[in-house]
């Protein structure tokens, strides 16, 4: 039996609020008035005819479609992407996986053309949904992207993208899948390194009821980083397009961790005392940082510096005092270093050699 439109768990509804919630059928170029105004207050605006958009964290751009003119605007970005990958090639001629990307672009720009095309000659849109659905009460339709385009932190710095997108229905419903990611970075030896891929990687389109398109990509490299990624979900059956993008123009921002004491050695005589501290300076990462202090493998403190007192036992010696500490950024994933500094500490036992200035005659000449 076929279930009525107006309970069909809509595709958009899962990307808007993260669960499958009824929806309302139709074919026109607008979102329902009801679900408009929900669309709304969590964020979205109407950006162009049928087109909605909302900003989510680190830098991430979600857009939504409705109908034909929700396909145009998907078709102005891809083309838009598509100058882009040209631009790259004319500085990386020789980038045999930049071609291959550019050729999946293109295909996935006709396709989306195509359909615009149909789409504005039809009289029902892209799609009925009443007309399409097919299945019981628990027919649902699920679609999403994650994408993420970062600096990399750690021994081998650099930049990275990764993307996914997925469709499942189990109402009869086809969706067509796309991902594409773009690295690029200088490395510290002046050289130009680039990651790029699509998925699908050929001209034949992922669609389906059930399909899942995912790329990632990471090159090394300290400067010059520019990483992007980019999900799209297209259903022609129910009108719908759904989209997720991202850009990080950061580059890694290493961690710089040393640290010094304030005397570089300490004369005690008898049983005299002396504080002796040392400092953390730390730069680059992402602040706040956390410190952790040792004394020959122990635990003795945290903060950005540690002090310790060391007295005299009135007789002749010298040792080394050495005090390591670790710096942590507040980066995601952490980023660490660690770095020591050492002095050296003397002590005398009372004699009458010693004058009221206490300079001994055993006292070390520097």
């Amino acid at each position: 039996m076929k279930r009525n439109g107006l309970f069909v768990s809509l595709v958009f509804c899962l990307a808007i609020f993260g669960i499958v919630r009824p929806g309302i059928a139709g074919s026109s170029d607008e979102p329902p008035a009801g679900l408009l105004g929900n669309m709304q207050q969590e964020g979205w605006q109407l950006v162009a005819p049928g087109v909605l958009q909302r900003h989510l964290e680190n830098n991430k751009v979600e857009t939504l479609g409705f109908g034909a003119e929700g396909l145009r605007f998907k078709l102005d970005e891809m083309k838009a992407q598509y100058a882009f990958l040209r631009a790259e090639l004319e500085l990386q001629p020789d980038n045999k996986e930049l071609r291959k990307v550019i050729r999946a672009q293109r295909a996935e720009i006709l396709r989306t053309a195509a359909a615009a095309l149909e789409s504005a000659k039809s009289a029902d849109g892209m799609g009925s949904l009443t007309e399409k659905t097919a299945g019981g009460i628990d027919c649902t339709i699920k679609y999403g992207a994650n994408i993420n385009a970062f600096h990399l932190t750690g021994g081998s710095p650099g930049v990275g993208a990764t993307t996914d997108a997925y469709f499942n229905s189990n109402c009869g419903q086809t969706g067509e899948v796309y991902a594409l990611s773009y690295s690029k970075a200088t490395g510290a030896d002046n050289v130009v390194r680039t990651a790029t891929h699509s998925d699908p990687a050929n001209q034949v389109p992922r669609y389906g009821g059930n399909v899942t398109a995912s790329t990632s990509d990471t090159v090394v490299g300290v400067r010059d980083c520019y990483s992007k990624s980019y999900a799209t979900v297209t259903s022609y059956d129910i009108g719908v397009t759904y989209a997720q993008s991202v850009e990080n123009w950061s580059c890694p921002n290493p961690l710089n961790v040393s640290a010094y004491v304030d005397y570089s050695y300490v004369q005690l005589y008898g049983y005299d005392c002396q504080t002796v501290t040392w400092t953390a300076a730390v730069s680059g990462g992402n602040s706040p940082y956390s410190y952790t202090w040792t004394r020959n493998g122990y635990y003795v403190g945290s903060g950005p510096s540690y002090s310790e007192m060391f007295c005299g036992s009135n007789y002749s010696s010298s040792y080394g005092a050495n005090a390591t500490v670790t710096a942590t950024d507040n980066s995601s994933p952490g980023q660490s270093g660690s770095a020591s500094a050492s002095t050296w500490i003397y002590t005398y036992a009372n004699s009458s050699n010693c004058g009221p200035s206490r300079y001994c005659l055993d006292q070390p000449i520097d």
